[in-house]
């Protein structure tokens, strides 16, 4: 493998390399596989505003792992490689899992994605719990949420919010 930033498959510029600082600084990493991970980079970086911190490609160009940050945090991705057992979805499936990323200003990511031509499957919404948030669909059907928080609520009034679902 070698390592690569993506040029001549998108115009984005990574990051420093942070491996090291990643451990650190986040615990817990999403790791998405994608049958087009060069194409789902670029849709990533464009739309929802990540930058490529790095990224390793295999002989045939399929991506074995590349690291995005956005806001200081990281997610993983891959290409589908049956030497690692990574998979992309089928598209058949309903979503069970979700990314989900506080971000500094929610509206204007959501403009972004607006205009990129985003797939928005939850328009902006308040939520009783004090965020505001909206989600999307990426190039091939994960499912993103984004959001702010907007005003602190205490845990009872949250509760009890709950117990009328």
């Amino acid at each position: 493998m070698t390592r690569t930033s993506m040029t001549g498959a998108s115009a984005v510029t990574p990051v420093p390399d942070v491996a090291d600082a990643l451990v650190d600084q986040q615990k817990i990493f999403p790791y998405l596989t994608y049958s087009d991970a060069p194409a789902a980079i670029e849709w990533l970086c464009r739309v929802f505003g990540f930058e490529l911190a790095n990224s390793y490609t295999v002989a045939d160009g399929r991506i074995a792992h590349a690291a995005l940050c956005h806001e200081g945090l990281y997610v993983m991705l891959s290409s589908e490689m049956e030497q690692l057992g990574n998979c992309a979805p089928d598209g058949e499936a309903r979503p069970t899992s979700r990314v989900h990323i506080h971000v500094r200003d929610v509206e204007a990511h959501y403009e972004r994605a607006l205009l990129e031509g985003a797939t928005i499957v939850q328009g902006m919404q308040d939520h009783f719990w004090g965020l505001r948030s909206y989600h999307a669909l990426d190039s091939e059907g994960y499912r993103w949420s984004f959001c702010q928080r907007v005003r602190e609520v205490p845990r009872e009034v949250v509760e009890r919010q709950l117990s009328a679902w």
